[in-house]
């Protein structure tokens, strides 16, 4: 079976493990740049990486029982654990009981059934940091999204405040993996942060990648950018080409479109430019859903053409 590893982070990723797990042998390297809501929590309160991301991805991955994987998607609407995730506070136990991140993710895995493999993209502290398109700098992944918002401004630039270095396991995930796939998510707080970690461009140097692209634009984030917008800069970070971009070429019916218009989001459409430009390395598609009045990525098509690109 190919070996695949899959770097991003946020409900895209998560929701893109779905299909992979059926046809690659999967390692998710996952960024833990995230200081708000339950994770936020969490990482202040107890001094350790974000869980909420890592969740995600392992229950996208777990062939557990309904109940279980039921169980540690709840969340908690009112009282002190307003807002917070069982699956964050397990997480969280195991961390402390096996005194490192990596173990305790190790045993949540294990408890899960996993059907791959979940890495953080570093187990060191990290922190983003952006300058936005108007000059102003703004620390930390959730204040990004509000004060970009706020302002009706672009990121010009994404930092990170210390140097992380890689982790081992996601190092050897990349190292050992036949295709590497970016995406989809948040261009810059869920994909290119983590392009920022010391060791992660060297190891995706000599690797096949696919850039996975989004079929919606964010307002806080890629307002106003085209497909080739996303790709450009995402090669910016990565500091060489992108192997394969895909792409989906089908729009959402108007009255959804017009619901995402009025949040400042539009379909990622493919043109005729970006056909140009991208030329052979594009491929398109129809890889966009609709699930409970929301546009998300189709991860089953998705993953039967990378099937099929890769020959699994």
């Amino acid at each position: 079976m190919i070996k695949l590893a899959a770097i991003g982070g946020g409900t895209g990723l998560s929701v893109l493990l779905n299909g992979l797990k059926k046809k690659f042998e999967v390692s998710a390297i996952v960024t833990v740049g995230d200081n708000g809501g339950g994770s936020g929590i969490l990482r202040e309160d107890l001094n350790m990486l974000p869980p909420g991301d890592i969740r995600n991805c392992l229950l996208a991955l777990s062939e557990a029982p309904d109940d279980l994987r039921k169980l540690l998607s709840y969340r908690f609407e009112d009282g002190s654990l307003k807002g917070q995730s069982l699956g964050n506070l397990i997480i969280a136990g195991m961390v402390k009981s096996e005194g490192s991140f990596e173990n305790g993710i190790q045993v949540v895995s294990n408890v899960l059934n996993l059907k791959g493999k979940v890495y953080p993209v570093t187990i060191d502290n990290m922190d983003l940091c952006a300058v936005l398109t108007d000059g102003v700098q703004v620390r930390g992944e959730s204040e990004i999204a509000i004060f970009a918002l706020k302002r009706k401004a672009g990121i010009k630039e994404l930092s990170l405040m210390n140097h992380v270095n890689i982790s081992e396991h996601a190092k050897e995930a990349i190292s050992s993996a036949d295709v590497v796939t970016l995406g989809p998510g948040s261009l810059y707080t869920s994909v290119i942060c983590n392009l920022l970690v010391d060791g992660v461009r060297e190891a995706l140097k000599d690797k096949k990648i696919v850039y996975i692209a989004n079929v919606m634009t964010q307002p806080e984030e890629t307002n106003g950018y085209t497909l080739y917008h996303h790709v450009e800069e995402v090669e910016r970070y990565l500091g060489r080409e992108i192997d394969f971009v895909l792409a989906n070429d089908v729009l959402p019916k108007r009255e959804l479109i017009e619901k995402y218009s009025f949040e400042g989001s539009i379909p990622v459409v493919v043109t005729n430019e970006d056909r140009e430009i991208l030329n052979t390395k594009l491929i398109t598609g129809e890889f966009l859903e609709v699930k409970s009045g929301y546009v998300r990525s189709n991860s089953k098509n998705i993953t039967d053409t990378l099937s099929e690109l890769f020959d699994v």
